[in-house]
């Protein structure tokens, strides 16, 4: 049962020269080992513009004009923005389903680190029509809500016919921005009949925890349901015709 930690790691440096770096952790037996870092880079970066108008006319004539409306929520406040629709379905592409770091560029030229908190579609089109933004501290840890990612084919599905049952699809984590995780990567393939794997069982990385009852499970794997034979009823019984043992008539003669 091995469960990996899947980093996205910036540097200490000015905000506008962030980078992000592919980094692991992984647990095999209890053992905590750390892997060599990925050289693939991963940045995300947004451009916000200002807006005034607020209510339902304005965000409509920024929807037609291919913008996108906005909120930035911070501790001294929210903000009002726009962003092109464009520019957020490429970034949402690249985010995938992992937890992200956004870079946003101001309109005054002025940087600031967020997370997408939340965004709305259309019932109908299934456009993006609302994004609610998140600023957050470099130097201030928060808590975020990270995919869990598993992989591999427990023993007990394979040789016991069991069920893998996943209970967990995210789970929370409390860190810095720097040692925010993209996701947590958990192998369910050693896993036995009526074997689980629980909160507990991360492994302990430098920075990041997890906020809650470390006994919730994960996943688990469920032994098969045994199928029960169907009895017969006495209503049943009498209702069923007794086989006729009288003999048939013979034919008439013509």
């Amino acid at each position: 049962m091995g469960i990996a930690f899947c980093f996205s790691i910036f540097s200490v440096r000015p905000l506008s020269q962030i980078s992000w770096l592919g980094r692991g952790w992984e647990l095999n037996l209890g053992t905590v080992t750390h892997p060599e870092y990925n050289n693939m880079k991963k940045q995300l970066k947004l451009a916000v513009k200002n807006r005034d108008g607020i209510g339902r006319g304005p965000a409509r004539r920024l929807r037609k004009s291919g913008q996108i409306p906005a909120i930035i929520y911070g501790k001294s406040g929210s903000k009002t923005v726009s962003v092109d629709a464009i520019a957020f379905r490429t970034l949402m592409r690249s985010k995938g389903d992992s937890a992200s770091l956004v870079e946003l560029a101001l309109e005054d030229g002025g940087k600031e680190l967020s997370i997408i908190k939340d965004f709305q579609r259309d019932p109908l089109s299934t456009a993006i029509i609302h994004i609610d933004l998140l600023a957050v501290d470099p130097n201030v840890e928060m808590t975020v809500s990270v995919p869990i990612h598993y992989s591999g084919e427990p023993v007990g599905v394979k040789v016991g016919n069991g069920v893998l049952d996943i209970i967990l699809h995210d789970i929370d984590v409390r860190c810095l921005p720097k040692d925010l995780p993209e996701f947590i990567a958990v192998d369910v393939s050693e896993l036995q009949i009526n074997e689980s794997i629980h909160v507990g069982k991360l492994p302990k990385a430098e920075g990041v925890t997890y906020p809650g009852d470390e006994n919730r499970v994960l996943a688990l794997c469920a032994a098969p349901e045994e199928e029960t034979p169907v009895e017969e009823t006495p209503a049943a019984a009498a209702a069923t015709p007794a086989p006729s043992t009288s003999t048939p008539a013979p034919a008439a003669q013509k």
